[in-house]
């Protein structure tokens, strides 16, 4: 039987206790749990008339928008309000010692919260929350869901990865792209835009940032990389559309001890006049792939060229990919040449790590922002509020690492799984208490 606190006081953080199960390189003293990870982050409410804590109200948007069917702030309300005692305990609520309950925020309180808080500062702290949980080594995906149940998806992956042998990729790589929210809009009508930087392979997003109405990608590039430390981004390639095969990007990057990749298209017509001008027809393919699914049929070739004296800082090597595909019963191919360059040269980067650059970019654009478009319903929400848009995709990125790390390919499974509220508890390493300690003095203030 669950014994409420004789005063309250908010729950202590309690360890993750599903590392096991997560990550087998992780230490098990470095895991912290979702709620404590947001202790850090900056309340934007005033010092006076604050009844929740902000890490508690933040744990409880991202594990109430967890299950499938819970894409809204109305949604997550809901789920909150259907909470026992003790999961609210967990979360460090207030108890009101005349209710003989404990508060549940209101759906105006989750609504007024994430509208306030920054985007930017939320996907840091969510980085750093999922990185204790990463190992060094790749994983390949299990052949059974965490739970033990079969799925297509998670069955296609783990066959994939066991029937071909894995580019060995000297670097890691980040794709940098940006996604537009279509039903949010700013007050002045125009469209809301993120941008993100996401991690290859895993697709773990490392930062985002909101496009402000007045700016746009290209300007945004630097201060979003800005919010990543030296540390993760040194030696790492940075993958993009030739939206941001810019001068400027090249130079920062070359600053920061990152490297790039970048698609060149007529955007840029100085780069793509030397890149097709290039004797390729001389150039051998050293790299072919053939790949089949998704019920279509598709060929790679890769011709990389050493160069020197182009038209873009610190240009090393150039590469023209030419795509073949074909549905299947189709007998027409269509084909598509792309072009690109990279500032490493020949002895860091072979043709097989550069093709698996470029196509991990495009990946990233699959499994990230379609499964926030599609399985989270993002597309259809026209939440407008302030920052919300921006910050409920942080959210949503947030939930889908997190299942990717639990062992779910499919992140709409995944999230059908976690419909039990002891699961979705564990996976962000949330403690039910059956007892609440004692509070600290201070904290126990009313209205908000």
């Amino acid at each position: 039987m669950f014994v409420p606190p004789s005063s309250p006081i908010p729950a202590p953080v309690c360890p993750a206790p599903r590392l096991q199960d997560l990550r087998e390189g992780a230490a098990r003293d470095q895991v912290r749990s979702l709620v404590a990870e947001f202790e850090s982050l900056t309340d934007p409410r005033g010092a006076s008339g604050v009844r929740y804590r902000l890490s508690s109200l933040l744990a409880l948007a991202v594990c109430a928008m967890t299950p499938a069917g819970h894409d809204s702030i109305t949604a997550a309300a809901e789920w909150c309000r259907r909470a026992a005692p003790e999961e609210l305990a967990a979360f460090g609520l207030p108890y009101h010692p005349l209710l003989g309950r404990y508060r549940v925020p209101s759906e105006k309180t989750l609504r007024s919260l994430l509208g306030r808080l920054d985007p930017a500062e939320l996907s840091a702290a969510g980085f750093a929350y999922l990185t204790s949980l990463l190992s060094d080594e790749r994983a390949h995906p299990a052949p059974l869901m965490p739970d033990g149940g079969q799925e297509r998806e998670q069955r296609r992956a783990h066959q994939a990865a066991a029937q071909t042998d894995p580019v060995r990729q000297r670097r890691r790589a980040i794709a940098v792209d940006g996604n537009c929210l279509r039903a949010a809009r700013r007050p002045d009508g125009s469209r809301v835009f993120v941008l993100s930087a996401v991690r290859h392979g895993d697709g773990i997003t490392l930062a985002s940032r909101e496009i402000g109405a007045k700016t746009d990608e290209i300007t945004e590039f630097a201060p979003l990389l800005d919010q990543i430390a030296d540390v993760d981004l040194a030696g790492a390639v940075i993958t993009a559309d030739a939206l941001h095969a810019q001068h400027a990007h090249a130079t920062y990057l070359h600053e920061r001890g990152a490297h790039y990749l970048l698609t060149i298209k007529n955007n840029q017509r100085g780069q793509a006049r030397q890149l097709h001008r290039l004797p390729w027809k001389e150039v051998p393919v050293i790299h072919r792939d053939d790949t089949r699914g998704h019920g279509r049929h598709e060929q790679r070739h890769v011709q990389v060229v050493t160069v020197d004296g182009l038209l873009f800082p610190n240009a090393r090597q150039a590469l023209r990919i030419q795509r073949r595909r074909r549905l299947y019963g189709a007998k027409k191919w269509s084909s598509e040449t792309v072009y690109a360059i990279t500032d490493l040269p020949a002895e860091q980067a072979d043709a097989a790590e550069i093709a698996a650059w470029v196509r991990g970019h495009w990946t990233v654009e699959n499994t990230v922002h379609w499964v926030r478009d599609v399985v989270f319903g993002e597309d259809k929400s026209q939440i407008r509020t302030r920052n919300t848009p921006a910050v409920l995709a942080a959210v949503r990125d947030l939930i889908r690492s997190a299942l990717k790390l639990a062992g779910d390919v499919n992140t709409a499974a995944g999230r059908r799984a976690h419909t039990e509220r002891h699961r979705v508890l564990a996976l962000y390493g949330i403690t039910r208490s059956t007892r609440h300690p004692r509070q600290t003095p201070g904290f126990w203030r009313q209205d908000e």
